[in-house]
């Protein structure tokens, strides 16, 4: 057999998801691509905006010295420093660039930090339905997954939640926006889902950390707005990237974010660092 049986395996359950891509081809094809919209994959139906394009062709133009070099294994600290500064004003904690990692998309971050977080065995826990590729993410690393059902309203399950934590729970990955339901965690949820994890870390003498999923924070409608889980819960990393917000999904421009007050904090940004770097991320 030329690949192994567990990724034959993971081929087989996610086929569904290239069948609705391939037919989606199929119908663009009958009846031309103005007639059909793709719902498969999360590309914008937008252009990125122009000052991207400008400053693009301005650095392509004018390359700096030493641009093409390898850079830290996090990112340009200019970069960082700059997301920083927008996560200082919106949360008034002390974030610096040392609290991000620049990663390759919000999928690259997830990545890093599953392998940063899990052993084999380590259990997290997400919350149906989910985005497919968590599956894969969490196995990439030993992890197992832990499904647990939403409320009706989509929102998170406490009672569920508190039923599937074990000894072996080492995060709770939360998607809000969500996909595929659209739903945005409220403030109040997130609270709530602080306070519970904290009696059971103080229960279990454990950390569980919460992973937010956040590509969709900002394409949001209505005056809806979408809460920090920094301000909510301090043992929180928040992955994002730019491939929704700004139309750059083939950029793969992504970060992750890591809250100050986060448990053994400098050993995990090492961690998260190395992890950056033997992904080859």
């Amino acid at each position: 057999m030329p690949i192994s049986k567990k990724v034959e395996k993971f081929l087989s359950g996610a086929s569904f998801i290239r069948k609705m891509f391939e037919e989606g081809e199929r119908l663009r094809a009958i009846h031309g691509a103005d007639k059909v919209y793709d719902f498969t994959l999360g590309n914008p139906n937008m252009e990125p905006p122009e000052r991207f394009r400008e400053e693009l062709k301005r650095l392509a133009l004018n390359p700096v010295p030493g641009m093409h070099r390898y850079m830290s294994n996090a990112g340009y600290t200019e970069t960082r420093a700059a997301v920083a500064e927008v996560l200082r004003e919106q949360n008034s904690l002390p974030f610096g660039p040392e609290h991000i990692i620049m990663t390759v998309g919000a999928g690259g971050a997830l990545n890093v930090v599953l392998k940063t977080l899990l052993d084999p065995g380590d259990e997290v826990i997400v919350i149906k339905p989910y985005f497919v590729e968590y599956r894969f993410y969490i196995d990439n690393h030993g992890g197992n997954v832990v499904e647990i059902a939403s409320t009706t309203d989509f929102k998170p399950d406490l009672n569920a939640l508190a039923a599937a934590i074990t000894t072996r729970t080492k995060a709770v990955l939360i998607n809000s926006p969500n996909n595929p339901t659209g739903v945005v965690y409220d403030k109040d949820d997130l609270d709530a889902l602080g306070r519970l994890l904290k009696e059971k870390e103080k229960e279990l003498g454990s950390t569980i950390y919460v992973i937010s999923d956040e590509p969709y924070a900002k394409i949001v409608y209505d005056g809806v707005q979408v809460p920090s889980i920094f301000l909510s819960i301090e043992n929180s990393i928040a992955v994002t990237s730019h491939s929704k917000d700004l139309a750059l999904p083939g950029e793969r421009i992504g970060y992750l974010a890591v809250s100050p007050g986060i448990s053994d904090l400098e050993l995990m940004l090492e961690g998260l660092v190395f992890a950056n770097r033997t992904l080859a991320l």
